[in-house]
């Protein structure tokens, strides 16, 4: 028996505000895999690579962040600096193959 040990604890405020914080953090990220699937939609329908690559700019930027800091932080133990690099570095390439998309030749 582990009497006075704490085995689970609630970081950030209440269970609560925990909840609801991860309940819009799923909902931005199923919100940005709808506008993707019609950016992809949009592309198999008209073969233009700029929307292609618009769908896979907005999947980095907005999409790969949040499943990123999900995955780190509860599947796999890394540091808050790889994380902080790792999300930092899809949104970064996101926005490149936006900007990209946009000034293509």
């Amino acid at each position: 028996m582990t009497l006075g040990v704490v085995l689970q604890t609630t970081v950030g405020g209440s269970g609560l505000v925990v909840l609801l914080a991860l309940v819009g953090l799923l909902l931005a990220a199923g919100l940005s895999l709808v506008v993707v699937y019609k950016l992809f939609a949009g592309y198999r329908r008209n073969g233009t690579g700029p929307m292609l690559l618009l769908a896979v700019g907005l999947g980095l930027l907005v999409t790969g962040p949040i499943f990123l800091r999900l995955a780190f932080a509860n599947f796999v133990d890394v540091s808050p600096a790889s994380r902080s690099l790792a999300t930092t570095a899809s949104e970064l390439l996101g926005l490149a193959a936006i900007l990209y998309a946009i000034y293509e030749p």
